[in-house]
């Protein structure tokens, strides 16, 4: 068994205060001249530990004279980047990626229509009627149709956090990160970067999205998650329409 470093033991030594919360986000470490001398270990060694838990987005190495580490939540995009370059290496494909989230959708929306709070339906129906702001104002514009695409966004995340399962929605997000990036990159290899895409499927989404709302509201747990997988496939067939099914998923241009 390799024997690990000593940097690698302080920074699993910090990365447990941090998790546990005896370090809170926004909390600075000591100074360096104290850790230093606290744990015996040399400055590289201690720079080291900063930089793999920097990395694991734990903390922030800030600069000047009341600089140091910072502690900081950890963050899914850095789990995201991981998962989506695992992805990658192993060739997975557009439809893989497409078929998992609508899987995971549709058991999301399943707790969702079970668990899902008043709080919740709010703040889902919310999101649907600025949808429909959004598309009645015109999508003409790259920027605006953007504008629509990140309310779908937000219209996931929101199942994904009023499922009231963890897991799932750590899971939801970091699929849906992959996917996001995915798209940044197909669309900057189109000769037109600026060009809208087809839209005339957009009232059928909101369409989708409000009636899964009456049926969480109605708590039809089954109805939801059958109309759910049903749009969540049907939407990966307009995607489809841009994208071929086969591409590898791509982070990188």
């Amino acid at each position: 068994m390799r024997v690990p470093k000593a940097s690698e033991r302080i920074a699993d030594r910090l990365r447990g205060q941090i998790v546990r919360g005896e370090i809170l986000p926004g909390g600075m470490l000591p100074t360096e001249k104290r850790m230093v001398e606290d744990l015996g270990v040399s400055r590289p060694t201690l720079r080291e530990a900063f930089r793999i838990l920097e990395s694991e987005g734990l903390i922030t190495v800030l600069t000047g004279a009341r600089g140091g580490p910072q502690v900081r939540l950890p963050d899914l995009s850095v789990a995201s980047r991981h998962i989506g370059l695992y992805l990658q290496t192993r060739g997975a494909t557009l439809a893989d990626l497409l078929e998992a989230r609508a899987e995971f959708g549709a058991i999301c929306v399943r707790l969702l229509a079970e668990r899902c709070t008043r709080e919740g339906l709010e703040e889902l129906t919310a999101c649907v009627r600025e949808q429909y702001r959004v598309w009645e104002a015109g999508v003409d514009t790259g920027a605006d149709f953007a504008r629509w695409v990140s309310l779908t966004g937000d219209f996931h995340n929101l199942i994904a956090l009023h499922c009231r399962n963890k897991t799932l929605e750590a899971q939801s997000k970091s699929l849906a990160d992959v996917l996001g990036a995915h798209r940044v990159v197909s669309i900057q290899r189109r000769a037109d970067p600026d060009a809208v895409a087809d839209t005339s499927y957009i009232p059928g989404v909101i369409a989708d999205y409000e009636k899964l709302v009456r049926l969480v509201e109605a708590g039809n747990a089954a109805a939801a998650e059958k109309h759910w997988r049903a749009h969540l496939y049907g939407a990966a067939e307009v995607v489809y329409r841009n994208r071929e099914r086969d591409s590898i998923i791509s982070l990188f241009d």
